[in-house]
């Protein structure tokens, strides 16, 4: 397996990771800019969620990882043992991947203590938690590990770096290559079935998300484009766009409560948080 990395054009760098929305009743019809902060000198890709509205946010240009509030407050910095991609919560753990060192890297959301970390066969971006398993996105694969670093398998998903992976309601995995110019929404089932969710085009998808009630939230870093695919009757629609103040955007997240929504906009260094409704 060769590392692929230099393949980014644009070098896209994933936030996200797919979030669990446990409380979410609707999807939202609205979205409006409510606050925005910067972290000077940060680059943030990805973009974890607490249920008290902590954000760990993963930084490529060092290896602090920033702990803020969705106020801006700097609440902790965390020296990790690289530059973070990809971040996925647990409900006492966040499992990030470090993309320059081939791992993943776990950090306990109370104590802010972090574990060692778990070598993977190549550079890793996005990363999701499925079935007491943990799915990490290589170059053109997507490796299943156990959370002690075991590999299970591996899915060929052809092609390009996947940046992003979100897990669906029948755990299937929704993934983003950002290095694609033109794609359609897609997923792979764990035995490597894959399905086609929308025959709409979309560019450069960089983070994609899935929510509890079927939908798909894409994030298209070079259009800096926020679009919904409705579950209901499978259409993609734009909701924010540079009007709105996305900047080259590479990582989203939803609160638990799926009030809010936060957008690192990377060239700018900022998060920008919107009010759903």
């Amino acid at each position: 397996m060769k590392e692929a990395s230099s393949d980014i054009k644009y070098q896209p760098f994933k936030g996200q990771q797919a979030q669990n929305l446990q409380q979410q009743r609707k999807i939202p019809t609205q979205l409006n800019l409510d606050a925005k902060f910067k972290l000077a000198g940060a680059n943030i890709a990805g973009i974890g969620v607490t249920k008290d509205n902590r954000l760990f946010l993963c930084n490529q240009a060092g290896n602090n990882l920033y702990v803020m509030s969705d106020k801006g407050q700097q609440l902790a910095t965390i020296q990790m043992d690289g530059k973070q991609w990809g971040i996925a919560m647990e409900e006492n753990l966040a499992w990030i991947t470090l993309q320059g060192i081939n791992s993943i890297q776990t950090v306990d959301i109370v104590t802010m203590k972090k574990g060692q970390p778990i070598k993977l066969p190549e550079n890793c971006y996005g990363i999701a938690l499925v079935v007491d398993q943990i799915a990490v996105g290589g170059y053109g694969k997507i490796y299943i590990i156990s959370k002690t670093g075991d590999l299970k398998k591996t899915l060929d998903v052809r092609e390009s770096t996947v940046h992003s992976i979100s897990v669906g309601l029948k755990h299937q995995l929704y993934y983003a290559q950002a290095n694609r110019g033109k794609s359609t929404l897609k997923s792979v089932g764990l035995d490597g079935t894959f399905t086609s969710i929308s025959a709409e085009d979309t560019y450069h998808v960089i983070d994609v998300e899935t929510d509890r009630i079927g939908n798909a939230y894409l994030l298209e870093f070079n259009a800096a484009k926020f679009k919904l695919f409705s579950f209901e009757d499978k259409s993609i629609k734009t909701m924010l766009t540079t009007n709105d103040g996305l900047n080259k955007p590479y990582g989203f997240a939803f609160s638990k409560d799926f009030s809010k929504l936060f957008i690192s906009n990377y060239n700018t260094s900022e998060i920008l948080v919107f009010l759903c409704k």
